[in-house]
């Protein structure tokens, strides 16, 4: 997809912002990612972003009327699994589309790598 001009360049250029931070969000989207983001079966790849306009199997979608409005719509982030924190994902989000270049992200992230390390010792996550 080639940039346009106003709203479209916009999302285009957010886009270059994902493209560079796909591995990190990757790594805060849920357990098991590279398991159910195959790039096949209208999933993409946990491997490589991607992103179109219709695309159900690009990172991110751009429906056709927020295409056709010039970017005046919303955008659809496809990588999220069910089982992510909320609060993480989305504060990323905003961090990655609002913040390119000035990141206010790594406090968040650092507590949220200590988590996902005590979540394996927890007896609470253990079954039997």
């Amino acid at each position: 997809m080639r940039a346009g001009t106003g709203g479209m360049k916009y999302i285009t250029d957010m886009m270059e912002h994902f493209d560079k931070n796909h591995k990190l969000h990757i790594s805060v989207y849920g357990d098991d990612n590279q398991k159910r983001l195959t790039g096949i079966h209208e999933t993409s790849s946990c491997e490589k972003f991607s992103y179109g306009v219709a695309d159900r199997s690009a990172s991110f979608r751009i429906p056709t009327s927020t295409h056709a409005a010039n970017g005046k719509g919303y955008i659809e982030d496809r990588r999220p699994a069910s089982n992510i924190d909320p609060y993480v994902v989305g504060a990323l989000i905003a961090d990655t589309s609002l913040l390119p270049g000035a990141s206010k992200a790594a406090p968040m992230l650092a507590h949220f790598n200590k988590w996902v390390e005590w979540r394996k010792t927890a007896e609470i996550e253990k079954i039997d």
